[in-house]
């Protein structure tokens, strides 16, 4: 007990002498300044600059995803006409290669509220949720555009994921986010009607089609490929991305395949010599040391910035649940899932369909998965291609970042039209 008032009187009692004999005794009480008002008193007051455009790429993740591609087409069309800001983590900043005219700040730093409290457009692929718990709430006069980062998923998402849900306090801060949102980027009908279902009271949605696909066709897809073939050192061995997501639980097994035996049946059924690329989700980076093996033809893709850059270079993709194999699905290159804890994972997350109701070939072992390699029907996967984006109502043709900056220049220029 004497110890707890010693410990009391030494944080809250400040003894000083003033040098006249006297001895003067502060007393010290904290004082609470909730975190929005503090929010509103340093940053929200300043004006807002009808030029400035913030990206948020994934909480800080680097250089990449829609937000990239949308910067890149603004540079293109409208070079130097506005101030573009990227908020980036300080460990992604040092892999990441900016290009002139997009201005990087450190993610969560005091600048970073300061550039989302003036900045007229925010343009971001995930909720705001590290932000809003500091007091960030848009001001009036800004415009909030949400890429997302999916694509034609098969996983449940948000609101619709029980364990999700269960987290009331991310729940009611990533509602509060989806409210602030003013326009939703969408590449599908398929999409549009699982944002509206997923994501709380979403009103505007804007089939245009996903941004970062556009680097899937055309010369942008071979200059992907070549800038990926030269990072990895790579001659002309053909590719396979490996790209599984993540457990709620950090469960690891679950990424453990016999490499050498995969890549002899590539070699078997495709013909060429293969080399594996393997990115692990960025929540569980810190384990690609001990999950991705040391052989020469496996390569540990985990730190390269753009996914989608590994997207377009792939020949051939496997994953587990990760919605970029329906990005990959636009370039009808063989896909294959390798679901090891598809019941598990149906429990943990949950489907809005089947697997089997996909174009790729599913497997649930590494034996299995070797035989569906070496059966792979390339003219029945196509056609199912086609029909699967059909059916969804997929929009995507190489141009969606066209479009999106179509609409962002309306906005930024004030002539947003009334009817979206």
């Amino acid at each position: 007990m004497w110890d707890m008032i010693k410990r009391f009187l030494k944080e809250r009692l400040l003894l000083r002498y003033r040098g006249d004999g006297t001895f003067y005794i502060y007393v010290r009480f904290p004082i609470r300044i909730n975190s929005a008002i503090k929010y509103r008193l340093l940053y929200a007051n300043r004006p807002i600059q009808p030029d400035k455009i913030v990206f948020d790429n994934y909480m800080g993740k680097g250089y990449g995803g829609n937000p990239k591609y949308i910067a890149e087409k603004i540079l293109e069309q409208y070079p130097g006409r506005y101030d573009l800001v990227w908020l980036v983590s300080e460990e992604e900043l040092e892999k990441s290669d900016f290009p002139e005219g997009v201005r990087p700040v450190i993610y969560q730093s005091s600048k970073a509220y300061q550039e989302y409290a003036t900045a007229k457009m925010w343009i971001s692929n995930y909720h705001k949720i590290a932000y809003i718990k500091k007091g960030m709430r848009k001001r009036e006069g800004q415009y909030f555009v949400q890429t997302w980062h999916g694509s034609l998923g098969i996983k449940r998402i948000e609101k619709d994921v029980p364990f999700l849900r269960e987290n009331v306090n991310w729940y009611e801060m990533a509602k509060l986010s989806s409210s602030m949102v003013d326009l939703w980027i969408s590449n599908s009908r398929w999409e549009t009607e699982i944002y509206k279902r997923a994501f709380w009271d979403v009103k505007n949605v804007f089939e245009a089609g996903h941004p970062r696909n556009d680097v899937l066709y055309a010369e942008a897809s071979l200059r992907a490929t070549k800038k990926v073939r030269a990072y990895f050192h790579l001659g002309d061995e053909r590719i396979l991305f490996y790209a599984p997501t993540f457990r709620a639980d950090y469960r690891l097994d679950c990424y453990r395949i016999d490499y050498a035996a995969v890549r002899a049946a590539l070699e078997d059924r495709f013909g060429g010599k293969w080399v594996i690329l393997v990115r692990l989700h960025p929540r569980v980076r810190q384990y690609a040391p001990m999950s991705i093996p040391k052989e020469t033809f496996v390569k540990d893709a985990t730190s390269y910035v753009d996914i989608q850059e590994l997207v377009a270079a792939a020949d051939a993709m496997l994953t587990d649940y990760s919605s970029c194999i329906f990005d990959f699905l636009l370039t009808r290159r063989p896909g294959f899932l390798f679901a090891p804890d598809e019941e598990e994972y149906t429990q943990e997350r949950g489907f809005y369909y089947p697997l089997e109701d996909t174009p790729f070939p599913v497997s649930h072992t590494c034996g299995e998965l070797v035989r569906q390699i070496g059966a792979f029907d390339e003219k029945r996967y196509r056609q199912d291609a086609e029909e699967f984006l059909e059916d969804k109502g997929c929009i995507e043709d190489g141009h969606a970042s066209e479009r999106v900056v179509q609409k962002i220049v309306e906005v930024m220029e004030n002539r947003e039209s009334k009817e979206r």
